[in-house]
């Protein structure tokens, strides 16, 4: 009887360790999905950022294309030596209205 005992015993024990295992395993693998998880945001903001420079780049692609037909067109009209540039695509006053200066 206390042989039966000492084996429930032992028993016992070694399933307490096998659930101590289990335990130890489950809390790394909660961690590494922490990390999963934490990495997956960042992609998802990079996959965001992606999309938003590919979804400007056919605007890109479109205002260099006026630019490259402006040249062309300009190229064809003069018959002078000054040197072509592309069509202006954005305009900068250069000069400061003296009227905003005064006051």
């Amino acid at each position: 009887m206390k042989k039966s005992l000492q084996l429930q015993i032992e028993e016992k024990a070694r399933e307490l360790e096998e659930l101590r295992d289990i335990q130890k395993f489950t809390n790394t693998l909660a961690g590494q999905l922490e990390q999963i998880e934490e990495k997956l945001e960042v992609m998802t903001d990079g996959a965001e950022s992606v999309a938003y420079i590919l979804s400007n780049w056919k605007n890109v692609v479109s205002a260099v294309s006026l630019a490259s037909l402006g040249l062309a067109n300009h190229a064809k009209r003069t018959a002078q030596g000054t040197e072509a540039m592309p069509e202006t695509l954005v305009r900068v006053k250069l000069q400061q209205d003296t009227s905003k200066e005064d006051s």
